[in-house]
């Protein structure tokens, strides 16, 4: 799991070993196209940022984690499309693994949900909103959960996997931020996406059928990634990602365009996740929810 959170940008700086013999320029202004003004300018090379993060990646206990996606599928056969906006509000901490996570859906005409868990040694506890009742889940999900979120994935990736980005690849830079950008797209980034989702499965884990034709039939339009890293500590701030994939599944194709937001906060400041008591007292255990509506 601790692998997984250094992932979710420490990883992703490899992008920058392209141009690591060069210091990181002013950020361009998106509005006016002007180059930002940087007074507190640093000469550190995307290689010693990438080298300085990896560094204090293993120093990370915890983190407050706010990530935003909205997402539009469209399934052009049914003349359907689908807009859900998702946000998720969480705490972590990496050993031991625990999580407080609250997640909102809003999916339009299909109707909006709310989900709240704890995840601890203790117990792994769901709220459902249709019953308003929590419910303890069986204790081998925690790993289970664990597993599914990145197994044994080693987030720093194999730089020679990224040369063929390197006139894709911008190192900028503000008073307080590096900023790594990659605007990528066609048949290499396709390779890289098949790559990296292969690399994430969890070591004794196998597709099923089902995942295994989307991963074969998944065509990879654009990606464009930005990552800001802090100067002082190195850390991962913020990440952005928009993806535009089509999927196939039995001759039925799927559009996807995915905008994704994430903020990163109280780095190693979240000391303890407690379940509450009343959670514990009132939670249905799971397996004798699901022999009573049997």
């Amino acid at each position: 799991m601790k692998k997984w959170l250094q992932g979710i940008g420490i990883g992703a700086l490899a992008l920058g070993l392209a141009a690591c013999g060069s210091s990181a320029e002013p950020k361009t202004d998106s509005t006016t196209g002007e180059k930002v003004e940087v007074t507190n300018k640093s000469d550190m090379t995307a290689q010693e940022v990438y080298s300085k993060a990896m560094k204090v990646s293993d120093d990370l206990k915890s983190m407050h984690a706010v990530m935003d996606i909205n997402q539009t599928m469209t399934i052009p056969s049914q003349d359907m499309t689908i807009d859900s906006k998702i946000n998720m509000d969480m705490d972590m901490i990496m050993e031991p693994m625990a999580m407080y996570q609250k997640m909102k859906m809003d999916m339009g005409e299909l109707g909006a949900s709310d989900m709240e868990l704890y995840m601890t040694e203790a117990g792994f506890f769901m709220h459902d909103e249709q019953m308003d009742q929590w419910i303890k889940m069986p204790n081998d999900m925690y790993e289970e959960m664990m597993d599914g979120m990145g197994g044994e994935t080693d987030p720093t990736l194999d730089m020679k996997m990224f040369k063929e980005f390197q006139d894709d690849f911008k190192f900028e830079q503000t008073d307080d931020e590096y900023i790594l950008t990659l605007n990528a797209s066609g048949d290499k980034l396709n390779g890289l996406i098949k790559q990296l989702i292969g690399d994430a499965m969890p070591i004794d884990g196998a597709m099923s059928g089902e995942e295994a034709e989307v991963y074969e039939n998944m065509d990879v339009k654009s990606l464009d990634l930005t990552i800001y890293i802090d100067k002082k500590t190195f850390y991962t701030n913020a990440f952005d990602m928009d993806m535009d994939l089509t999927m196939k599944v039995e001759e039925e194709e799927m559009h996807m365009v995915q905008k994704m937001k994430s903020v990163m906060t109280k780095i190693n400041e979240v000391d303890e996740i407690v379940i509450p008591q009343e959670v514990i007292d009132e939670a249905v255990d799971l397996e004798e929810l699901m022999g009573q509506e049997g």
